[in-house]
């Protein structure tokens, strides 16, 4: 993971992971909000390149971004009002990240197909993570695994007793989650440092 890549996870896991409730449904949400503001952002900052608003284009990127945000709360709020309620202020503070500004603004002359690739890369990378980490946060924290039903509405089911996990559910909570980010992150950053360097190994042969 390169520098950039490791603040912006960073930064996003402190907006996004932390103050958000430990519930798999809830990252579900935050994950397919993250992932339209960035495909918007991304064609938007394109659109303006086009345009030849470039000048003008940290505004309109910002407005948009904050649009999607507001759009996509709305339209939360149609199809369950309770995940709104929940997540709070948690939905107004992930799609903001300066760092993810950062990305959008990042290679602006490489072509939008190209631009797409390299930033989803690294989202979905982010997603994945990020769905793992409400996962087991759910289920040890918890005792349960939560997700959209029928007319999504949140479904839970028990998976564990709650007597069993109760030494868990400190990663229930935003201490807890703080915690357990820093452990992810760390696992990675150790996984990844150990990979490059069996690559740079096996190159040198």
């Amino acid at each position: 993971m390169k520098r950039r890549s490791i603040y912006v996870f960073v930064s996003t896991a402190l907006a996004m992971l932390v103050p958000s409730p430990g519930r798999f449904v809830y990252g579900l949400a935050l994950v397919l909000q993250l992932n339209l503001v960035m495909l918007i952002g991304i064609l938007i900052n394109s659109l303006t390149k086009t345009l030849k608003l470039e000048e003008e284009s940290s505004v309109i990127l910002l407005g948009s971004t904050v649009f999607t945000t507001i759009l996509f709360r709305q339209i939360m709020v149609l199809i369950n009002p309770e995940v709104v309620l929940t997540l709070g202020f948690v939905i107004y503070l992930m799609p903001i990240s300066f760092f993810f500004l950062g990305y959008l603004f990042s290679d602006v002359e490489d072509p939008l197909g190209k631009r797409l690739k390299f930033t989803f890369s690294h989202i979905l990378t982010f997603s994945v993570y990020a769905l793992l980490y409400f996962l087991i946060r759910d289920v040890f924290g918890y005792g349960t695994i939560t997700y959209f039903g029928s007319g999504f509405n949140i479904v839970e089911k028990v998976l564990l007793d709650p007597e069993k996990v109760s030494i868990f559910s400190l990663l229930a909570s935003i201490p807890g989650s703080l915690l357990f980010s820093a452990v992810v992150l760390f696992i990675h950053i150790v996984v990844r440092n150990k990979s490059n360097i069996i690559k740079n190994v096996e190159a040198c042969e």
